[in-house]
Formats: structure tokens, C-alpha cells, sequence
């Protein structure tokens, strides 16, 4: 099994009483979206426990704006962005964190609006597209603060402007307990959320007045710890606390992609998640494919690709030319979970940063698949959670493209049979990632207030 260093402790304390708690996510169930994943999955863990759990999102569709799912008591308002309250308002079915159908190369109606949210709205903006679910959130925030006597209030980001409305929580309530949960770091990002040119030194500075007032902090990789160290000195980072990913298996489907098989072909790759400008783009394995099939022709008769996820517009053409990808679009977690069971290779392309770490990692590991991982930095966060896994098989890019040396050692390695962990070794790896392990950890971040 693997010997990983990020695997967190884990221990059998729990709190004497249940608690009241208020997560403050502006995804939640049913967007797919990984905060949205997490954050439901925790909030129902703890309803099941006996505490109570109340969640302030925004707005999806039809959804009733407070019910209760799951035993948690869910109130939503507002849009998390302006592109959700205009899907709102045109009635569209389709939008971000939406299952939909494949991917199709972007209309011109769409290419404008979205040259207009890049040119106009984009520049403007702050701290970031959710800033439209700021008024609305903080209103319906301070109506529960009053109403409820709550233990703890969680703010998860992104977007940052969870965090803004934790910031005014603890202002108007100083005595509240506040966790801070940044799954995405706001100033230090590769693609800052907001016109760096006019924000920076405000985002700087709105970031370091959350961590100096959050009464516990908690990340995702070590890495992000020692940014924040850096960038803002020691004394930030006293109260931060390194919380991994998450994983909660979702139930497999029998035959969710029956367009394309991805039985179809000798050797599949699988691709899961999103590609985004400059953080994580697929140019290096566009590259990587034309060089391997130049390389051996034989590969573009047994090779085949599957990408899902959403693929945003500036992506479509570069991905649809590569006659062995296939592009699925958003899809479940059920089906997405199903096609992963089915590729002979997961692939990841790695951030060009070093302090984030995917969520999908933690499933990557769980499905007992070899893994392809292409990395743009060498101190890579994904590598250092399969530290001693034999399934990866990492490549370090070197000016954004493969050595010739490691394109011989990848061909070398797809042709190769890979090893394998039996079942006992895959849940023994697993183990710490699992809700039970990872909603004990937030509920210690309360020590000693629920003990």
C-alpha cells in the first residue's frame, strides 16, 4: 500500500453534544461541482449524526428555495453569478454545474457573450463572479444568525465571496465560532477571479483579514500552508489546519454511455474534471498524442481518449480536431464513477501551480486504475499524494512539453501490464479519506468548544 505523508490522523472522539451548525456554501447538491460534492456529503453525515445542519446557498432552477434534504435543512437565495440569473431569467435548462449532453462547438451568439463577460463583466467584478450572491446571501445569513444559536458557521470557497460573508458574520457576531474552508486559495491563484490590475492589493489584503479573523482555518494540501506563510508570514497561518479530499463512492450505473463504448478500443485513457486558463490546459497532451501517433501510427487505431467534464469554449476546437478524443460533457458523479471502472488508464493534467491538489485524486487512488499524470511543475501536489503508489506513472513537462526520452518511456509503459493492489490494499489507502474520518476532523477544528 501506499506510504503517504498527507494521510491525516484519525481518531474515534466525538462531541459530548450535537451541535447546530450553518455551512455557507454557494454550491451545494444539485450543482456537480467539487465544493458542492463535499459539502453535501458532510452536511447529511452530520444530519444522520444528530446534529443539526442548516445550509445558505443559492438558487438552482426550480428548487424550493428552503426545504429540508436529507435531514439538513437547506435555504437558498440569490445566484452564485450573473450567467446563473440570466439562465434564470431566459428559463434555461442547460448552464454551469448542470448535467447536460456532449459538448458542441460554441454558436456565435455564445462566443460573444462570452468575449462580453471576458471584456466587460470580468474586468469588473469583485472579488469574483458570485459577488451578485453577496447582498442576497448576507441578508438571509444575518436573518438565520438571529434566529438560531448556531456553534459554528462554515464558509467554503470558492467563490471567495463566502469568505467576505463570513468576515461580515463575525463583525455583526463577534462571539460566533467561524471555520474558514478554502479549497481554493483567492490571491495566490495562477488565473487570479478578478482584474489583478485593479484588485490585487485589495485581494491581498481581504485574504490575510480572513485568516487573522477566522477562528480555524482549514486547506487542502500542506503546500497551500506554506504559500500563505510566505506570502503573508508565519503568525497567518497559527490557526490553519491541512484537511485532504474527500472521498464518497458514488453507486455505479449499468450502461451510462451507450454513444460511445469505452470498451470500443484496445486502450482507453480517461480524463475527469475541468481545464481552465492558464491553471490547467490540455495543450501538453494535445501535443503528446500528435508526437506519440507520428511516433507509432499503430496507436491511432487502438488508442482512444475520453474526456468528462465541462469543456469551455476556448478549449472545443483544439480537443474536437484530435480524431481520438471523445468529449462527454458534465456528467454525473454516478456515471463519471462507472466510466472510470471501464477506461485502462486514468489520465490527469496537472495545475501549473504547486500548492493545489484536484479533488478527483482521491478518486483516482480509489479506483485501483494506473494512473498518467503530466506535471508542469516538480513539486507537484497530485504526485506527492501518490507518494509511493505503483499505480502513477508521472511525466515532468519540461517548457510545457514531453522529453522525447519520457515519450519513449510512456510508450514503453502502455504497453507494459501494470501492477495492481488488491481490494484489502485499496480501502486500507482509502480509509483516511472517508467522511467519517474527514467530518471528525472539522468537528475537532471546534475543540475545545464541542468536547
Amino acid at each position: 500500500p501506499t506510504t503517504n505523508n498527507q494521510q491525516p490522523t484519525t481518531n474515534n472522539q466525538q462531541p459530548t453534544t450535537n451541535l447546530k451548525l450553518l455551512i455557507l456554501s454557494a454550491y451545494y447538491h444539485p450543482f456537480i461541482h467539487p465544493r458542492a460534492h463535499r459539502w453535501t456529503v458532510l452536511a447529511e453525515h452530520w444530519a444522520k449524526q444528530g446534529h443539526e445542519v442548516h445550509v445558505l446557498t443559492a438558487r438552482v432552477g426550480a428548487h424550493q428555495t428552503d426545504v429540508v434534504l436529507h435531514g439538513v435543512q437547506v435555504h437558498r437565495t440569490g445566484f452564485d453569478s450573473l450567467k446563473e440569473w440570466v439562465y434564470r431569467m431566459f428559463g434555461a435548462k442547460q448552464g454551469r454545474g448542470r448535467v447536460g449532453g456532449a459538448p458542441q462547438k460554441p454558436g456565435r451568439w455564445q462566443l460573444l457573450l462570452e468575449k462580453v463577460y471576458k471584456l466587460v463583466w470580468k474586468n469588473i467584478f469583485f472579488p469574483d463572479d458570485a459577488c451578485v450572491w453577496y447582498f442576497p446571501a448576507r441578508k438571509k445569513l444575518f436573518q438565520l444568525l438571529k434566529e438560531h444559536d448556531f456553534d459554528a458557521l462554515v464558509t467554503v470557497s470558492l467563490p471567495f465571496t463566502d469568505h467576505l460573508l463570513g468576515l461580515a458574520a463575525k463583525q455583526r457576531f463577534p462571539s460566533l465560532f467561524w471555520i474558514a474552508d478554502i479549497g481554493d486559495p483567492f490571491s495566490i491563484q495562477a488565473n487570479p477571479p478578478n482584474n489583478s490590475w485593479l484588485y490585487h492589493k485589495k485581494n491581498l489584503q481581504l485574504e490575510q483579514k480572513v485568516l487573522g479573523t477566522a477562528d480555524a482555518i482549514s486547506v487542502t494540501t500542506p503546500a497551500t500552508k506554506e504559500k500563505y506563510a510566505q506570502l503573508f508570514g508565519p503568525a497567518s497561518t497559527k490557526n490553519i489546519s491541512t484537511i485532504p479530499p474527500l472521498f464518497h463512492p458514488p453507486a455505479l450505473t449499468a450502461h451510462p454511455l451507450t454513444a460511445h463504448p469505452l470498451t470500443a478500443h484496445p486502450l482507453t485513457l480517461g480524463f475527469f474534471g475541468a481545464l481552465y486558463t492558464p491553471t490547467r490546459t490540455p495543450d501538453a497532451f494535445l501535443d503528446l498524442l500528435t508526437r506519440l501517433f507520428k511516433l507509432r501510427p499503430d496507436f491511432q487505431e487502438k488508442l482512444q481518449v475520453h474526456f468528462f467534464g465541462e469543456i469551455f469554449p476556448e478549449f472545443y476546437e483544439k480537443l474536437a480536431s484530435q480524431s481520438a478524443i471523445r468529449l462527454y460533457g458534465l456528467r454525473s458523479r454516478e456515471e463519471a464513477w462507472t466510466a472510470m471502472q471501464q477506461v485502462d488508464v486514468l489520465l490527469n493534467i496537472g495545475n501549473c501551480t504547486d500548492f493545489q491538489l484536484p479533488s478527483k485524486a482521491v478518486e483516482y487512488m480509489a479506483s485501483g486504475k494506473p494512473v498518467l499524470n503530466l506535471s508542469y511543475v516538480e513539486n507537484d501536489p497530485f504526485v506527492h499524494f501518490f507518494q509511493g503508489n505503483i499505480l502513477i506513472f508521472n511525466i515532468l513537462l519540461k517548457k510545457g512539453k514531453v522529453l522525447e526520452l519520457d515519450l519513449l518511456r510512456l510508450i514503453d509503459w502502455l504497453e507494459t501490464e501494470k501492477p495492481t493492489y488488491n481490494e484489502a490494499e485499496l480501502k486500507a489507502q482509502i480509509k483516511p479519506y472517508l467522511v467519517e474520518q474527514i467530518a471528525d476532523q472539522y468537528i475537532r477544528l471546534l475543540s475545545p468548544k464541542s468536547f
